[in-house]
């Protein structure tokens, strides 16, 4: 199952409670009860200054507006809460926050940028599963075409890996194998195609040291892709014609053309 902005849009648009009270909780080591000590006053008659908002207030209207999805105006005070309030209780969840509106907005390297920001912030907060995720769905987002730089997908690959490896009984651990396979399919269907460039132009050792390498690394998604004959016919044509050595340059290329 492959999942697409539209999907995530379901499962991340907003945290569960459960995961703000975590990231709170991560940066706390007080015994007090969390409910009351993090929002005694979140939700508050208490009017904010004409002139400027307080972090409650702020940390209040940013999830409003995320609820609403008015990502813009939630980054505007997260942003806020973030720049104003640095030490305030509610900065690890503007933090958050902020990765969130971003990437609901599509504004991918920047969410990219604020989750990073949060994992070296806060390397044990238990939402760094979900933060993980999310920095390698804003990179596979950020990836345009088959025929361009893989260079996002591997950092996505990077990203769930690394979610894999360090948390493999995570809710998100599951989604994380999903995803890096469809990166993986990524990665083949742009070595396929630069293998049978390299294969028109008669580029042999080209063509092989790509195919070979694909078809060693992913072989199951070489095999999903339906690449498998494709690959192996343009690898024996490859050895054959190497087998014969070096070619003559061509007339042509004697000429200086």
């Amino acid at each position: 199952m492959t999942f697409t902005p539209g999907k995530m849009n379901g499962i991340s648009r907003l945290l569960p409670c459960a995961v703000v009270f975590a990231v709170l909780l991560g940066v706390s080591g007080c015994g007090t009860n969390l409910s009351q000590y993090y929002f005694d006053n979140l939700f508050s008659k208490k009017k904010s200054s004409a002139t400027e908002k307080g972090p409650d207030q702020l940390a209040v209207d940013g999830m409003s507006s995320m609820q609403k999805r008015d990502y813009e105006a939630a980054r505007k005070d997260f942003q806020a809460l973030k720049e104003h309030y640095p030490y305030s209780k509610f900065a690890p969840l503007a933090e958050l926050k902020l990765g969130d509106a971003r990437y609901h907005n599509k504004e991918y390297s920047e969410a990219a940028m604020a989750y990073e920001e949060f994992a070296r912030l806060h390397p044990r907060n238990e939402v760094i599963p979900y933060v993980l995720y999310q920095i390698g769905m804003c990179h596979f987002l950020l990836f345009s075409a088959t025929d361009r730089d893989p260079e996002e997908t591997r950092s996505a690959m990077e990203s769930f890996q690394k979610l894999i490896q360090g948390f493999p009984k995570s809710e998100y651990t599951v989604r994380a194998k999903k995803q890096l396979f469809e990166c993986q399919k990524r990665i083949v269907a742009h070595e396929y195609s630069v293998g049978k460039f390299y294969y028109r132009l008669e580029q042999y050792r080209s063509t092989k040291d790509r195919l070979e390498k694909v078809s060693k690394d992913y072989p199951a998604a070489v095999k999903e892709m339906g690449y498998e004959d494709s690959i192996n016919k343009m690898l024996a044509v490859s050895d054959r014609e190497l087998a014969k050595g070096p070619k003559k340059p061509s007339v042509w290329t004697r000429l200086g053309f």
